[in-house]
């Protein structure tokens, strides 16, 4: 007892309830008035649950023969089996599918601040409908001459009616991947959409653009129809890039995440669930003549493009912790984060 209490140090310090839009918790100084929420908590959504990755997230099987791009040969992503949870795991699909049901995605793990790994290809069973998604089932790609993605999906829904057994029968494998609308309501229109990772010990956010994305394979290339969001991200959607490179900032900004801090679970390694407690925080709506906002979203693009050449010249070299990804990038845009942490502290008024 004695020699433990050689190594402690006794600090006296005041706790009290803090509240931020409906949530309250305890932390240390003295809690304030209650603020509202963000003006942004209704306008951002978790993105679909694009599951089981088996069925969904796939490459292209390599041919020294090449491949036609309009229809390429896939199989199931070996990552998704990796990765992936039994029996869901054991699952390999295989076959053509035509190109306009290709997209691109991002996983938690694929997201850096201001930045992101290479995308993940994946087959959705969507066709844009007005500003949204519609589901094609089997039976629908072949009446429409999809024949190759009609293929593919008979697969999906016979595994999945096997797999499942009896629970089969309270969701089928397209209200799965639409669950909550997740997939659906993500708008095919809009030009950008903010992601931020729903897990993870220091929140991390980047902008995208809504548009066609072209993946390398073997000297060929195949095209992407764009990105959508997946269910391990929460996103907005928005036509302003301004407003989009404002939000990253905040979202980005340490003050932020240590605001959040107090409000996350605890796992093992740490504060680890987001989803939406960081827009319980009184984050503003975009102002275009708010000097303060200008500046925000100008810094939000200079660290987007200063990631992207650090990326483009290979500077994650051969380091794949996406922690260790994530460090290396923050003390890239040091300088930046110290200055928009400042005016995030004047914006919030916390």
């Amino acid at each position: 007892m004695v020699e433990a209490d050689q190594d402690l140090t006794i600090t006296s310090t005041t706790f009290s309830v803090h509240r931020h839009g409906k949530r309250s918790h305890w932390d240390q100084g003295i809690g304030g008035v209650a603020q509202e929420a963000s003006y942004y908590k209704k306008r951002f959504f978790q993105g679909a649950t694009i599951v089981p990755r088996t069925f969904w997230f796939v490459w292209v099987t390599p041919s020294p023969l090449g491949f036609n791009p309009q229809a390429p040969p896939l199989a199931s992503d070996p990552r998704a089996t990796k990765e992936g949870r039994k029996p869901y795991n054991q699952v390999h699909f295989s076959g053509q599918v035509e190109g306009r049901f290709l997209y691109a995605t991002l996983l938690s793990t694929d997201l850096l601040p201001f930045g992101h790994l290479d995308f993940r290809l994946v087959v959705l069973p969507i066709e844009p409908q007005e500003k949204k998604y519609k589901l094609l089932n089997a039976a629908e790609a072949r009446k429409q001459g999809f024949s190759h993605l009609a293929q593919w999906l008979m697969k999906a829904e016979d595994k999945w009616t096997k797999l499942r057994g009896a629970k089969a029968g309270e969701m089928n494998v397209y209200e799965r991947i639409d669950r909550f609308r997740g997939l659906s309501r993500q708008d095919s229109q809009l030009t950008y959409r903010v992601a931020y990772i729903k897990s993870g010990t220091i929140l991390t956010a980047a902008l995208f653009d809504n548009k066609p994305v072209i993946f390398q394979v073997n000297g060929q290339e195949i095209q992407a129809s764009g990105f959508l969001a997946d269910h391990v991200t929460f996103y907005f959607e928005t036509n302003n890039s301004n407003e989009g490179y404002y939000l990253v900032s905040i979202l980005n900004a340490p003050f932020v995440d240590e605001l959040i801090k107090p409000m996350q679970s605890r796992g093992l390694w740490g504060p680890r669930d987001i989803h939406k407690k960081v827009l319980e925080l009184p984050i503003p709506q975009f102002e275009a003549d708010n000097p303060l906002h200008q500046r925000l979203a100008a810094l939000g693009e200079h660290c987007t493009q200063k990631v992207q050449a650090w990326l483009s010249h290979g500077g994650p070299g051969q380091i794949k912790s996406i922690g260790r990804l994530r460090q290396m990038v923050r003390q890239l845009v040091k300088a930046e984060l110290s200055e928009l942490d400042g005016i995030v502290k004047e914006i919030l008024k916390i």
